[in-house]
């Protein structure tokens, strides 16, 4: 007759469950944030019974994505595995930067609710916390086959196009931008034609501009923290940081999203 197992005194029953900061995934965090505002303002329900569900949900979302992360697919080239690893990063902390300031636009607009400026601050901020998934999708759709320098080819230029397209539209600030990115494709498409790999480098030309939306969202933070509606000059330099923002992440959505 087989022996009943003691669950207590057999650890081997148990499932070892790894132990995930939260912090490290903001998407977790902002959803499990705004079921507990509408919770509690929208739909009226007590505190007492909104923050444990929120904090529930931030846990439980944020073991959910490190287990996705997990099963990801380790890649041969060491290079490639630890570029793919700093843009997942700098991806995330990205997302906080925009939070940040997401947040502070919409204290702002408690006294100036009429401003469109700082709505569109939001809207753009709401836009780039959507750039995880993107991101994990685009890596996905470059590595889960064997490299084909032809489609790549194709694909690069498609990018291309849309680039040189946007140039048209765009400031001085933003079109230098969109220069570097150019001459970035431009180099990836010449090395794929001659059957190199470039799925290297287009992570490092992703990395690079997630770098230098995080500076633009760093100035903007700056500015929206002493920000008097007031003073025209501060107007119009959050205007243009707004829009440099957009231009950043018209970009990376260029970079991310498979033609």
């Amino acid at each position: 007759m087989p022996q009943p197992i003691n669950l207590v005194s057999d650890p081997s029953c148990f499932l070892p469950v790894p132990l995930v900061n939260p912090l490290h995934y903001p998407t977790a965090i902002f959803s499990a944030a705004l079921v507990l505002v509408l919770g509690v303002r929208v739909w009226g329900l007590p505190r007492w019974l909104m923050v444990p569900v929120a904090v529930v949900m931030a846990l439980g979302g944020s073991w959910l994505l490190h287990w996705r992360e997990a099963q990801q697919p380790l890649f041969a080239d060491p290079a490639l595995t630890r570029e793919i690893q700093q843009l997942r990063q700098q991806v995330n902390s990205l997302v906080q930067a925009a939070q940040k300031v997401q947040a502070e636009a919409a204290r702002l607009s408690v006294d100036d609710p009429d401003l469109d400026l700082l709505v569109a601050v939001q809207e753009v901020c709401q836009q780039v916390q959507s750039l995880p998934q993107a991101v994990d999708q685009r890596v996905q759709c470059l590595y889960q086959t064997d490299y084909d320098a032809v489609l790549s080819v194709a694909d690069l230029e498609k990018q291309l196009a849309q680039v040189r397209r946007q140039k048209r539209r765009v400031g001085p600030l933003a079109g230098a931008q969109l220069d570097r990115l150019e001459a970035t494709l431009v180099r990836n498409i010449e090395l794929a034609q001659r059957g190199q790999d470039t799925r290297l480098a287009q992570i490092a030309a992703l990395v690079t501009l997630v770098q230098d939306t995080a500076g633009v969202l760093q100035q903007l933070q700056n500015q929206l923290r002493t920000f008097d509606i007031r003073n025209q000059q501060q107007l119009q330099q959050v205007r243009s940081l707004s829009e440099t923002l957009q231009d950043c992440e018209r970009q990376m959505t260029i970079l991310v999203t498979r033609s």
